[in-house]
């Protein structure tokens, strides 16, 4: 029995907590839904962590912790929150995808300029290469010139 001892002097410390009557002079004026378990296991006289999850006699009395809280676990968000979240990031992807599409059709039509570009410069090349070449077949026409 003296196994469970440790969790009676944590399920009085709760009692203590949620009636507003606490030993300690730092739990005075806590709200009830601010009680967690570190905070009733220093009020029971532990250390912090010595109310745990994993421990199966511990559980009801966390549960009934939590629900006090309203039912959300320390560090947990709730729904409303994380679904905010979760939109809020895919406008940002969207807004991100619409940046980067436009990004890409400047690319793709400074490429198609260039391409357009090269095409022009080659036929050019070409045209004076082909003067070239006729002159040298005809030598007398770059003396008269």
């Amino acid at each position: 029995m003296a196994k469970f001892q440790g969790l009676k002097k944590c399920e009085d410390a709760f009692e203590r907590l949620v009636n507003g009557r606490p030993n300690r002079r730092e739990h005075v004026g806590v709200r009830s839904a601010d009680i967690t378990p570190s905070m009733v296991s220093v009020e029971a006289g532990f250390d912090k962590g010595y109310l745990k999850r994993s421990r199966v006699p511990h559980r009801p009395l966390i549960a009934r912790i939590d629900s006090l809280r309203g039912g959300v676990k320390p560090g947990a968000q709730p729904t409303v929150e994380r679904i905010s979240r979760a939109l809020s990031a895919a406008e940002k992807a969207k807004a991100n995808e619409t940046a980067m599409k436009e990004i890409l059709d400047k690319v793709l039509t400074q490429n198609l300029m260039l391409v357009e570009r090269v095409r022009e410069l080659e036929a050019s090349i070409h045209g004076a290469q082909s003067r070239i070449s006729l002159r040298s077949n005809n030598p007398t026409e770059n003396i008269e010139r």
